[in-house]
């Protein structure tokens, strides 16, 4: 059952790819990172994922019609991309499955000011994912110390001339630099297609957010949702004592009473529908066309992450979800930390990619099943 508007990414963008639309729903790969600090920081007490458990993960997506595989250079350095390469090479051939679609993302670091960078690192990630072309690669942010978003979307289009990308992503943008990133597209020579951003019942009602998603509408710009089970707090899996030691809530300032009313709704449709919770919440970011990013961990939790695909919430179900909705949106961010957030990534990006470069990129767990 799909009874979900038809996101236009795929007829609009690939139409000699994709006759009829894959799956509403990406794959991402932030956790699939292989060095040290993966394993040891960013992956916390869970360690870095065996190459065996992402193959298992990676075929499960496969199976069931998805094509988008979401990464970023700053993924482990490079490694994650460099996984889904190793991933991609070994796939066996299938007439039933569409062309997997990589896509991975150029950090605006403040060390990064010229078009040379661009087309640097667009090269770099094309060559750890192993494609010549990347059919979608993303501005990871439009923050940068002194480079507005123009600059990078002119940046992509000297690319695109050069036969090395497709079509621009944007990531973290509000409307007003959707805006201004289409209207660079089209002056310069390249589509901007699509916005990856936190989208979810948390932060739905945020009028940021609103605004942006009507922006997104207007212009055609799809939208991709990461984050869309809130970092496990729309999952049946939580409770009050995960809670208080759950660190996205504490950074937006959520409290266990706000979530009550929006949980207990959760969790009575998904009883309603034999589901989990989960899938409520996956359901809820498809009903919207928006594309909901998410990130496994097991092929028991893809399995049950895709089944959501079987079946879609009722109209009545997604307005009383919409309604429930809270209004912690990043967006409202201030400029200072959005732009910290660059440079700190910035610097764990180089930390793991001097750990791949010195030989030190894959810990022992990560090459389990190579």
């Amino acid at each position: 059952m799909n009874s979900y508007a038809t996101d236009t990414l795929f007829q609009r963008h690939f139409p000699s790819t994709f006759k009829e639309s894959p799956p509403l729903m990406a794959l991402g790969t932030l956790q699939w990172g292989t060095t040290p600090i993966d394993n040891n920081i960013i992956n916390g007490s869970r360690g870095v994922l065996s190459e065996s458990e992402a193959r298992d993960i990676y075929s499960t997506f496969r199976s069931k019609g998805v094509v988008l595989f979401d990464t970023a250079e700053g993924y482990g350095g490079g490694t994650s991309e460099k996984r889904l390469g190793r991933l991609r090479q070994k796939e066996p051939a299938s007439e039933d499955n569409n062309e997997a679609i990589f896509m991975s993302k150029f950090l605006p670091s403040p060390w990064r000011y010229t078009h040379a960078h661009f087309e640097s690192a667009l090269r770099a990630s094309n060559e750890r994912m192993g494609i010549s072309k990347a059919p979608i690669y993303f501005l990871h942010s439009p923050m940068h110390l002194f480079r507005s978003v123009e600059f990078w979307v002119e940046a992509a289009a000297s690319c695109k001339r050069k036969g090395l990308l497709d079509a621009l992503g944007l990531s973290n943008c509000s409307a007003d630099e959707v805006r201004r990133a289409v209207a660079a597209g089209e002056k310069f020579g390249i589509p901007v297609i699509v916005n990856q951003v936190h989208f979810s019942l948390l932060d739905y009602n945020s009028p940021a957010l609103k605004e942006m998603q009507q922006c997104c509408d207007e212009l055609g710009v799809s939208i991709i949702a990461y984050n869309s089970l809130g970092q496990g707090l729309l999952t049946d899996n939580m409770d009050e004592v995960k809670f208080s030691h759950n660190k996205p809530a504490k950074m937006m300032r959520i409290q266990w009473s706000d979530l009550k009313a929006l949980r207990e709704a959760l969790r009575l449709i998904a009883a309603k529908h034999n589901a989990s919770m989960a899938q409520v919440a996956l359901n809820w970011c498809r009903s919207h066309n928006v594309i909901p990013l998410v990130g496994c961990r097991s092929k028991k939790q893809a399995s049950d992450t895709l089944s959501a695909l079987d079946w879609d919430l009722f109209s009545h179900e997604r307005e009383l979800l919409d309604s429930l909705a809270l209004t912690r949106c990043t967006l409202d961010s201030p400029v200072w930390r959005r732009k910290l957030f660059v440079i700190l990534a910035g610097v764990i990006m180089s930390a793991c990619r001097l750990l791949d470069l010195l030989g030190l990129g894959v810990v022992e767990q990560a090459s389990i099943g190579m």
